[in-house]
């Protein structure tokens, strides 16, 4: 995946997710990590290569069917937050507005996305009024309110404190165990240590480890591998141009 000519966002990535897992998306900033799940979601195209997702390669989907598939993902971005003139139940029916459901499935389906993450009691209450773990939920709330089969999340925890990113990942853990794959960026190694899961690592937008049950080995994307990466590059771009 390249922005501009040859600036590398991400190189000779090859991995595949199955159904039902757990993985962790791992690195240092402008590792490639926000790139690689804007690619699973169709939010980017490929340069080279192909994503296959869902059953579909997301390159052949065109403007009437992006919207469908799309609709079996539940995207969550750290960058994308709550409308603020509008209440937490308020905000997950928003995210159904596109679908023709009835007025009462959209409000008996936001109430229970909102029952789901736990946050049902603040229904009535606007973002400014919530913690950033309640907000965080409301979000979740969003992303589960159409019955996605897999949850893309960038970052979830970033702005949380210890408390509310362990509860959160507490919940992230139920949905998954319910059948419903889960694909989440996140630099907070002692929690990836602690949940113990598939972690893939990403390291100057190559993947440099992937893990089973993963204790997080710090070597893996400190800066030194970083280098490395990029002097194997520059030699690779050398040798291509004699």
């Amino acid at each position: 995946m390249l922005y501009g000519r040859d600036s590398f966002a991400l190189e000779e990535v090859s991995l595949q997710i199955h159904k039902g897992e757990f993985v962790f998306l791992t690195g240092r900033n402008g590792s490639g990590k926000s790139t690689l799940l804007k690619l699973m979601s169709a939010q980017l195209m490929p340069t080279a290569g192909r994503v296959w997702v869902n059953g579909r390669f997301t390159d052949e989907l065109t403007e009437e069917t992006l919207p469908f598939f799309r609709r079996k993902l539940g995207i969550l971005q750290a960058d994308i937050d709550l409308l603020e003139d509008r209440t937490v139940l308020e905000n997950v029916e928003f995210a159904m507005m596109a679908i023709q459901y009835k007025k009462k499935d959209i409000r008996m389906r936001a109430e229970k996305a909102l029952s789901i993450t736990g946050v049902l009691s603040q229904r009535d209450k606007f973002p400014k009024e919530l913690s950033g773990g309640e907000k965080m939920r409301v979000m979740l709330a969003r992303c589960l309110v159409n019955n996605p089969n897999i949850l893309i999340l960038d970052e979830p925890t970033v702005y949380l404190d210890a408390d509310e990113a362990w509860d959160l990942m507490c919940l992230l853990r139920d949905i998954n165990q319910k059948g419903v794959t889960v694909v989440i960026s996140c630099h907070d190694r002692q929690l990836i240590t602690i949940m113990k899961q598939r972690v893939i690592t990403l390291v100057a937008g190559t993947v440099t480890a992937d893990n089973e049950h993963m204790i997080y080995d710090m070597k893996k994307s400190d800066i030194f591998m970083e280098r490395e990466v990029l002097r194997q590059r520059e030699l690779r771009k050398k040798e291509k141009n004699t």
